[in-house]
């Protein structure tokens, strides 16, 4: 049976390679022979591999993040660079792979993993469940003239932003992102990602008043219509929302077409026409309880109840089971039982509802949860259908 462990410094340079022919294979390849030519974005995450007869068959990459989930912080484990070279595949590795990782998420006391899928229905069988919708707002700047006839309020403007100001827009990102699968981003994160994650991006702030109230981090893209491209935009009240629109706005003799990555599109309703402005929802990330057990006894939930779950999954043998979850004055306990179940699901459908992407009520009508009235009842009490939004790569 291939063996799973770390993948050693002396194999990094198989490892790069492997993962260049997976996700760049137009590209020419050089090597990195060691973590300290890496780049310093793919230094956050920890490698590991799948030999079989000492050969790596399969890589992943284990991120450790804080996530917003039912309104608190947990540790969520982060999947990525997930690849088998093609004379190598067919033979089971991803699966024994991502269940190795599982394994690994639930020693260490992990009950929660994202990914971005390359296929949602290959995830899917695995017991991922999709978890967020990513929003693409793309429009010419003469779209947003809007903001011609707003005064810019006084003692504000626009500033330049860098690494060393990492605290005043995390303080920003923080009051902006209190949905579910917000991330507690560290002083890492910020430097390594969201100021240097495969690109060199530009962060622009706007200050009123000395205070920092909104920024965004974008790229200036020449494609056949240069573009610039906000990857993120953050801000603290529609006052500074509009001045971020502004910046963008004041781009019309450098670009021909703006997009907005973002979780809504608050523009279309502020522009004069909001035709003029394209919209786009894509399938986002995905999400899974590793230890349904712990995981169930570890969330807040709004109100008290009890519920017999049956669990099917395929992947990690320790959820396929019976559960019966509890919560009594706000404290929930979950234990495996033998009890007749309230309800039957499986766990991707389980995972979006705890996540709040999917209702209970939507769950039992596309088929991945059978409930009684009652369980239905219950469950829709407990696990309330929210809004998540991952935004961060990996």
């Amino acid at each position: 049976m291939p063996d799973y462990r770390p993948i050693p410094e002396t194999a990094y340079e198989e490892y790069s390679r492997l993962l260049h022919y997976a996700f760049s294979p137009t590209e020419t390849y050089e090597p990195i022979e060691s973590r300290d030519d890496a780049p310093e974005w793919s230094t956050i995450a920890e490698e590991r591999g799948l030999y079989a007869n000492e050969e790596l068959v399969s890589t992943v990459a284990h991120y450790w993040h804080t996530l917003r989930l039912r309104g608190e912080y947990h540790d969520v484990a982060g999947v990525a660079e997930v690849s088998t070279p093609p004379k190598h595949r067919r033979n089971g590795y991803v699966r024994q792979l991502l269940s190795e990782s599982l394994q690994e998420y639930r020693d260490r006391g992990v009950d929660f993993a994202v990914l971005w899928p390359f296929s949602h229905s290959f995830y899917e069988k695995l017991g991922w469940g999709r978890c967020s919708d990513r929003i693409s707002v793309a429009c010419a700047p003469d779209a947003l003239g809007f903001v011609d006839r707003i005064d810019p309020p006084p003692d504000s403007g626009f500033v330049e932003s860098d690494a060393d100001r990492w605290a005043e827009l995390d303080r920003v990102y923080e009051q902006c992102n209190d949905h579910g699968l917000a991330m507690d981003r560290t002083e890492e994160w910020w430097r390594k990602r969201v100021f240097g994650w495969r690109t060199d991006p530009y962060v622009a702030g706007w200050e009123c008043e000395g205070e920092l109230r909104g920024y965004m981090v974008y790229t200036i893209e020449d494609e056949e219509k240069q573009t610039m491209a906000v990857d993120e935009l953050g801000y603290l009240d529609t006052e500074a929302y509009t001045e971020l629109l502004r910046f963008c706005r004041y781009h019309d003799s450098q670009v021909e077409r703006i997009t907005i990555d973002t979780n809504d599109a608050m523009v279309s309703d502020l522009v004069d026409d909001p035709y003029a402005v394209d919209i786009e929802v894509h399938p986002g990330a995905m999400f899974r309880a590793v230890d349904v057990e712990r995981a169930l006894s570890s969330l807040s939930h709004p109100a008290d109840g009890s519920v017999v779950l049956e669990v099917i999954d395929g992947l990690a043998e320790w959820n396929d089971r019976r559960f019966r979850l509890t919560v009594e004055d706000g404290a929930p306990t979950c234990a495996v039982t033998g009890d007749n179940p309230d309800a039957t699901v499986d766990v991707a459908t389980l995972s979006q509802i705890v996540v709040g992407y999917r209702g209970v009520e939507r769950a039992a009508k596309t088929g991945g949860l059978r409930a009684s009235e009652r369980g239905v009842e219950t469950l829709t009490a407990l696990f309330p259908e929210a809004e998540p939004h991952l935004r961060e790569w990996f």
